[in-house]
C-alpha cells in the first residue's frame, strides 16, 4: 500500500498550496506539491503520508471532496483585511489555539479561587477622545509620560512593558515558532500579535519574529485593545493604512502617544537641522521605537508631507525586508533554553499550573502538555522565574 498511487483533487491541492504560503516548508515539499497540481506526477501513499507530516496538515484532510472550514475565531478580527491573507496557515491556528486553551485554564482557575473580573477591561469605547485612552494606559500601566526615559534600549522598553501588564493581571505570552517545533517559524507578515479578551483574563500574544521595537509597539496596541475590551489579529504592515479600521486607527494612535508623546517629539525635532532620515533615527533611538512610529508621528505633527511619509514607508519596508532575510540566515540555537521558555510564557500562569499540581487539580500531563515541557525541565522553569520546587 506504501507504494500505490493515489488521487488527490485539485481543490485540495490548491488548497493545501495556499495554506502554507505562510510555513517554513522545504522548497523540495512545495516543488513536489505543484508538481501534483500540475499533474507531472502522481503521489503514492507514502508520500502524502510524508507531506502531510512535514507541513503539519492532517492525512485525512488530502483524500476529502472539498477544502475543510477550519474555524480560527480571531481571523474575524483582523487589523488589515487583506485579500492576500484569505486563511490562517496552520501555524497561526495552532498557536491560537494553544493559547485559548492556556486561557480557558486560567478563567477557570481564577474563578475557582476567588479572583474578582479585571475592572479595567472594556473601560473605554470608540467614542472615548484618544487623549483619554492615552492617559488610561498610563494611570493602569503605572507610566510616567517619559517612562521610555528609563530604559537604555527598545528591548528593555519592552520588558519593561510587558511586566507592568503581566502586573494587572493580562495574560502575555509571546514564541517565534509554534511551541518548541523550530521548524514551525510564525511569519510576521501573518500577523504581529494577537488579543483573545476576557474579563477574568485577558490574554496577548506577541509574535517574537517581529523586531523588538515592533513589539514594543504591538504590546502598547494590544493593550489598548484589552481597555476596549475588543479582540485583535494585528497583521499591519507597519505604516500602511489600506483598508484599516477605526478601531485599529484608534489604538495605534494611542499607542503611538504613549510611546511618543506629542510634546516631546515635537520639541525634538525642531531644535535640530539633521537631514529627514538621519532626524528620524535619532529620535527613533531616544525613544526606542521604529522609524515607522517616528516616520508616522512626523505626518500627523505636519513635520513631512504626505509624500515624504510614503517615501520613507518604502524605504522602510525594504530594510525590514532586508533584516528579515539576515534573520532567516542567523538560524543559531543558542542562549538559555529555560530562559527562554520562561520569556514565552506568563509567570503568574506557570506558578498557577505549578499550585495546581501541587493539589491535584491539574493532571501533569496536561500541564506538561500546555506547557511542553516534563517533569524535568518544568522544575526548571519554575526555578529560572523563581518559582517554588515541587
Amino acid at each position: 500500500m506504501a507504494g500505490m498511487k493515489v488521487a488527490i483533487k485539485p481543490a485540495i491541492l490548491n488548497w493545501v498550496i495556499q495554506k502554507i504560503q505562510f510555513e517554513n516548508v522545504a522548497s523540495s515539499t512545495l516543488e513536489l506539491l505543484t508538481k501534483w497540481q500540475s499533474g507531472e506526477k502522481t503521489p503514492t501513499f507514502n508520500q502524502v503520508e510524508d507531506v502531510s507530516r512535514k507541513i503539519n496538515i492532517p492525512f485525512g484532510y488530502f483524500f476529502l471532496d472539498t477544502p475543510p472550514v477550519e474555524n480560527c475565531p480571531i481571523l474575524e478580527y483582523r487589523t488589515v483585511n487583506s485579500v492576500a491573507i484569505p486563511e490562517p496557515s496552520r501555524n497561526l491556528i495552532d498557536t491560537y489555539d494553544q493559547m485559548v486553551e492556556m486561557q480557558e485554564w486560567m478563567t477557570e482557575y481564577l474563578q475557582e479561587n476567588g479572583y474578582e473580573e479585571l475592572s479595567f477591561v472594556g473601560i473605554v469605547t470608540l467614542d472615548t477622545p484618544v487623549n483619554i485612552i492615552v492617559k488610561a494606559i498610563r494611570e493602569h500601566l503605572n507610566l510616567n509620560v517619559n517612562w521610555f526615559a528609563s530604559c537604555k534600549t527598545a528591548t528593555e522598553a519592552y520588558k519593561l512593558i510587558c511586566s507592568r501588564v503581566e502586573e494587572i493581571g493580562v495574560l502575555v505570552m509571546s514564541n517565534g515558532i509554534v511551541g518548541n517545533n523550530t521548524r514551525r517559524k510564525l511569519n510576521v507578515d501573518e500577523f504581529r500579535a494577537f488579543t483573545v479578551v476576557n474579563k477574568n483574563a485577558p490574554l496577548i500574544f506577541i509574535n517574537n519574529c517581529d523586531t523588538e521595537t515592533g513589539k514594543l509597539f504591538s504590546i502598547m496596541h494590544e493593550f489598548t485593545h484589552v481597555l476596549l475590551g475588543v479582540n485583535s489579529l494585528y497583521n499591519d504592515g507597519c505604516g500602511h493604512e489600506e483598508n484599516r479600521s477605526n478601531i485599529e486607527k484608534i489604538c495605534n494612535a494611542a499607542a503611538a502617544e504613549v510611546l511618543v508623546p506629542g510634546a516631546i517629539f515635537n520639541f525634538l525635532w525642531d531644535k535640530t537641522d539633521e537631514t529627514i532620515s538621519a532626524h528620524m533615527e535619532t529620535i527613533a533611538g531616544y525613544f526606542h521605537c521604529s522609524r515607522y512610529v517616528i516616520a508616522r508621528k512626523a505626518l500627523d505633527q505636519h513635520k513631512i508631507s504626505r509624500k515624504t511619509y510614503d517615501e520613507t514607508v518604502k524605504e522602510l519596508d525594504k530594510q525590514f525586508k532586508a533584516w528579515e532575510a539576515e534573520q532567516s540566515k542567523n538560524k543559531s540555537g543558542g542562549g538559555n533554553f529555560y530562559r527562554t521558555m520562561s520569556s514565552r510564557l506568563d509567570h503568574r500562569f506557570i506558578r498557577a499550573l505549578a499550585q495546581s499540581a501541587e493539589e491535584g487539580r491539574i493532571q501533569y500531563t496536561d500541564l506538561f502538555r500546555m506547557t511542553n515541557t516534563n517533569r524535568r525541565t518544568f522544575q526548571k522553569l519554575l526555578n529560572e522565574i523563581g518559582g517554588a520546587g515541587w
